[in-house]
């Protein structure tokens, strides 16, 4: 009889990280992916002579000495070797649960529809100039794997809930859900399942921590904490609460936060509702007279991701700005608030089942020209009934040339697809990368 092993299903980034890391240990280990070898990645395929792999073709037999399975967050549930697997109950796992068996270091796990990545990065900034020696990885594209032989107090895990589906107990020190809209619909097929998703992140841990807006989805939650602000009478001003306390009052302008001697650039409300996120996690773990202050001064000296309402540049007075991050309607408008009015927006990617009539109120306030292109450009056209004009074209160049001809002085060109990438792009990076390298090219 075969030696029992670990079927790992996938060869992306995910599961690279596991692949390496049994390779690496001689741990027995083989490999399934729906691919065609020649999209499989040459390291994978240097080891091929030493692990069992199959790709493309599944039979049935290949689980006959599997005893435990890993997979790859973005696989079909409906697949028939997921099938298979829960039918001989056969346990399966994500490099996540992996990834905590081997690790004996302090868990702040987040998640939400957007800004994850904002906030586990920007927590990471905070944590380690507090003294707090800490990593983000997971969801934002870095393999927790390579946390194991450093020294860290805490590891900061992102989690989609593509991740969270098949995960049990995280046994968190720290959770946190930043905020849920429609999303994934397609794979969790309504709005509960998507839920039910995101609240596995409190299972078994110590201090759960929720946006405001959430608390009415979280009555089933012990002890949650919530985090917020909400406008007083006084003009500018807003009440701040962290982890259930109102800790202070804070003026705000259309741009900046002022505390004491401090004022910086906060980025929208969406980002105060980032910051907050962070703090509310920190003042759990320094919990210091100077806390609010000291973290306020760190963070304002915080870089903002890439491709996230990022201004690329200026030209003839028209600014154009980068949010290929938006992979669904929320974001979208959360940008089209932020930068209120005149906007050139550019949309479009591949099909993702969203409902984008909830941008039509927004595009009637807030745009003045709408551009459409990629896969689902002839469905979003559908869905939007607003009067603003709009065209539709074929590649993301061909729509940084229309905008172009079309922008007058004090416009804002827009990129915010509201949209996945992968119907032209690899990643929402390579998709910015293009529409940067588009928009650099009108000034040459």
């Amino acid at each position: 009889m075969d030696e029992k092993c670990t079927l790992i299903i996938g060869t992306g980034k995910t599961c690279q990280s596991c692949i390496d890391y049994f390779h690496k240990n001689n741990i027995r280990f083989k490999i399934f992916d729906t691919r065609d070898v020649t999209c499989i990645d040459k390291s994978i395929i240097a080891i091929s002579n030493k692990h069992d792999m199959r790709f493309v073709k599944y039979e049935k037999e290949f689980l006959n000495n599997v005893e435990e399975a890993i997979i790859s967050p973005g696989l079909d549930s409906n697949q028939e070797i997921i099938k298979d697997l829960n039918q001989r109950s056969i346990p399966i796992i994500t490099d996540i649960d992996l990834f905590k068996r081997l690790s004996r270091r302090k868990i702040i796990s987040v998640t939400g529809t957007n800004g994850k990545t904002t906030i586990v990065t920007m927590l990471e900034y905070l944590l380690n100039r507090l003294g707090i020696k800490a990593k983000a990885c997971g969801n934002n594209g870095i393999s927790p794997f390579l946390t194991l032989d450093e020294e860290f107090n805490y590891i900061i895990l992102e989690l989609s809930s593509y991740q969270l589906e098949y995960m049990t107990n995280l046994n968190s020190n720290i959770s946190l859900i930043s905020n849920i809209q429609d999303d994934h619909l397609e794979r969790h097929n309504n709005f509960d399942n998507y839920l039910n998703t995101k609240k596995k992140i409190f299972n078994s841990t110590k201090i759960n921590i929720c946006h405001n807006n959430l608390i009415e989805y979280m009555k089933d939650i012990p002890n949650i904490r919530k985090y917020g602000f909400e406008n007083t009478n006084t003009s500018n001003s807003y009440k701040i609460y962290i982890n259930n306390s109102h800790v202070r009052d804070l003026r705000m302008d259309k741009t900046k936060l002022y505390y004491e001697d401090t004022s910086f650039d906060y980025r929208g409300i969406h980002n105060l509702d980032n910051i907050l996120a962070v703090l509310s996690i920190t003042k759990n773990i320094y919990d210091k007279n100077d806390f609010f202050k000291k973290s306020i001064n760190i963070l304002k000296k915080f870089n903002h991701l890439p491709h996230r309402i990022q201004l690329v540049k200026k030209i003839n007075d028209v600014s154009y700005f980068n949010d290929s991050k938006s992979t669904n309607v929320f974001s979208t408008i959360t940008a089209l608030k932020y930068l209120k009015k005149n906007i050139i927006l550019i949309m479009g990617g591949s099909k993702k089942n969203l409902d984008y009539t909830k941008l039509n109120i927004y595009i009637d306030n807030h745009v003045k020209l709408l551009i459409l292109f990629g896969e689902n450009k002839k469905s979003i056209n559908k869905q939007i009934v607003s009067k603003a004009p709009r065209i539709i074209c074929n590649t993301i160049n061909e729509s940084v040339q229309i905008s172009y001809n079309n922008a007058i002085a004090n416009d804002i060109v827009l990129l915010s697809p509201g949209s996945p990438s992968f119907d032209m792009f690899e990643s929402f990076k390579e998709r910015g990368i293009a529409f940067m390298d588009a928009v650099n090219d009108l000034d040459q």
